[in-house]
This record gives C-alpha cells, structure tokens and sequence, in this order.
C-alpha cells in the first residue's frame, strides 16, 4: 500500500463563525470579490451580514453574484475580468458548490493571462488567495481544491483542481444552512452519501480517507433525514455540515467513480438538473454494476452495517445487497427517487453524455471499482433511464 495525502485548508467550524469572517480575511488582503450565486444568500441576509463585518475590519468588498448552479466559463471569465480590474487581491467564495467551485477557478484566472478553460491543459502558475464560507451541505468544496465549471457550446463539464486551488481557510457556520430549503438540503445531502460512497470504494481508497468516509456515514445515517424533515434543527444542520466536509476530503486525496463520471455530463447537456439528483438517478444501477466487485462488495457490506443492518448469518453480498435497498429507501424518503427521463433527459443524448464520461472525467471513470468502457456506461446510462 502507498498513497500520498495532503490538505491545507484550515477549517473555522461552529455556529456562529460568520463573525469572524473579517479578521480571517484581512490576513490575505484589503480587496475582496465576494463569489455567490443569483438570490439564496441576497434573501437570507447573509450576504450583507458578510459585507459589513468585512467593512467593519478595513476590507473593500465588490459583489460578483451571477454565478448558476452550473457554473459556466463565460461567468467565470467576467468574474476574473472584474478581479483584474478592481484590483482584487482575494475571493471569498459565498453559498453552496457552485460558488465554491467557482471562486477557485475565478482565483486562477484572475492571476493569470488566459481563458479559465484552458487551465485544464496548462498548469497555473499561482492563483489569488480564496476563503470559503459554505451555505449548504454537499460539495465539500470548501476544503478541497476541486473546481468544475460548464462549457456552455459543448455541455462538457470537466472537473479540474492543482494545489493552488485549495482555500487558505473554509468557514463553515451551521446557522447559515438553516436557510436551505427541503430538495436542496436533499440534493445536496445526497452528493454526500455519493461522495464517501465513492471515495470509500474507489481504486485509490486509502485508509485515512476511509475514516473519513465511515465517520460521514455515520452522521449521514443520524442526520440526513432529519435535515430534510427539520430545517432549524441545529444539530442535524451541524453534522450534515461536517459529514459534506469529511466527504470533500474524502474525495480530494480518494476521487470519485462512474458515478459522478456520467452525471457531470448529465447536467453539463441538462443545466436545470440538481447535480445530487443526477447522482441519485444513476447510483442504483451503478451500485448494482460496482458489487460485482469483491473488495466494493466488502465495503457495501460494512456500510450497511454502519446504516444499522445486522450481519448475524448474512454473507458480505447479502449485505451488499441490503445496502442497495437502504438506498433505495433513503432515495424514496427524501424525494429523490426518479430516473433520468424524469428529470428531462432526452434519450437521444444518452450516446453523448456516456462518450463525454470519458473525455471529461476520465479520472473518475478510472477510479471505479468495476472497469468499463462506453458501451457498459451507454448501457448504465439506460438502465438508469
């Protein structure tokens, strides 16, 4: 066994932690861009809260908020062009994944000379200084250097992150994700569970990121439903918020699989779908493809045990199995249970989304326990239709 593991992020957790947004930033700069998307933190008041305790320590804020659920290179390109202009010298990174994402890709081009969508071939040299302060319960974006971003001419939507990319510091404050509503706390809880799914099962799982992920699963099975049910519980917001940060460690040292290989081109060609109900569309199939494996079919088995399923005279694909079914019912208790037709898939595009699985996420499609070609993840991609 060899694996290397390195994360630089430094996580302020606890409820409350948005007051200290200031004097964490004026370690990095006096000019901020604050990265958010369209209405979420506008309406909740949180963004304005954000902009006076920046005032408040000597920080200059300008507010880029045209930012989609799925980030585009035309938003993120202006939003480097304004940096340049203004003279930014930090991006703080407001609101769930998408902003998140975006606000490292925005760093890197807003140091650099070029196109944000060339970085996936070229190598930053350096990328403005980023914090993060997450308002959902997901991506884990706040703690890795992971960012992905839609080409709005080919629907591709690759995910990219170099080490320059990490946030110098992630605010993670459970009071903000109060505020969530029901099928958001929903998709982006489920992303979660697929995250530490498939960085628990990947080929480059290590027993670190394992910790992660069995201490995830934990909290996912006390809280996930409990999040969705009850916005204002407190605790439930606070353990989804640290189980979507132990997955987005998770991930960054042990990746993904087919999963989310073949949903990023899914909302990539479908831009109104939740990436999390993309994910939930195609993981029974994949789950069903991926238990063929012995070491996959193993940790099924110790995550249905975790999700509270007895062994007792019950084989590792026994339980295997049972945990497919937890799924299914988790699926169906948050809302979550449609295919891929249901969510505006069209058919004719199955072909494309499993060719882009390989163009644009080959990693992850390498990482998958099972391997598979296109025509496996074409016929993946059917079944989940």
């Amino acid at each position: 066994m060899s694996f290397d593991f390195f994360n630089p992020v430094k996580i302020h957790f606890g409820t409350d932690s948005l007051k200290d947004a200031g004097k964490i930033a004026k370690k990095y700069g006096t000019h901020a861009l604050i990265v958010t998307g369209k209405s979420s933190m506008q309406k909740s008041g949180v963004l304005d809260k954000l902009v006076k305790i920046l005032k408040d320590e000597g920080i200059n804020s300008i507010v880029f908020s045209d930012i989609t659920p799925n980030p585009t290179i035309d938003e993120i390109d202006a939003a480097a062009k304004l940096a340049k202009e203004k003279n930014i010298d930090l991006i703080i990174g407001l609101g769930g994944g998408s902003p998140l994402d975006s606000s490292k890709a925005i760093a890197v081009a807003a140091k650099g000379n070029i196109p944000v969508w060339d970085y996936l071939k070229i190598q930053p040299k350096g990328a403005l200084p980023i914090i993060t302060i997450v308002s959902t319960s997901g991506t884990g974006s706040e703690v890795n250097r992971f960012s992905v971003m839609t080409n709005t001419k080919t629907g591709e939507k690759p995910g990219f992150g170099y080490e320059c990319m990490y946030p110098k510091e992630a605010i993670i404050d459970p009071v903000i994700m109060q505020s969530m509503p029901k099928y958001v706390t929903a998709t982006t809880g489920f992303d979660v569970f697929v995250h530490v799914l498939e960085a628990y099962t990947g080929k480059i799982s290590n027993p670190i990121a394992d910790s992660y992920c069995e201490k995830a699963f934990a909290l996912l099975r006390e809280s996930f439903i409990a999040a969705c049910n009850e916005p204002e519980n407190i605790k439930a917001r606070s353990d989804m918020a640290i189980a979507s940060a132990l997955a987005g460690l998770a991930i960054d040292s042990a990746g993904v699989g087919i999963i989310h290989a073949l949903e990023h081109p899914v909302s990539g060609n479908f831009p109104n779908i939740a990436h999390g109900a993309g994910l939930a569309a195609l993981i029974i199939a994949s789950m069903e493809l991926n238990i063929k494996d012995k070491t996959c079919r193993e940790k099924y088995a110790k995550v249905a045990h975790i999700f509270g399923n007895i062994k007792g005279n019950k084989t590792e694909e026994d339980m295997a199995y049972e945990l497919i079914e937890t799924v299914k019912k988790i699926l169906s208790d948050v809302g979550l249970n449609a295919k891929l037709k249901d969510l505006g898939v069209s058919e004719d595009k199955l072909e494309k989304i499993s060719k882009e699985a390989f163009t644009t996420m080959n990693f992850a499609v390498l990482n998958n326990p099972v391997v598979l070609g296109e025509k496996e993840a074409l016929e993946l991609l059917k079944d989940s239709f």
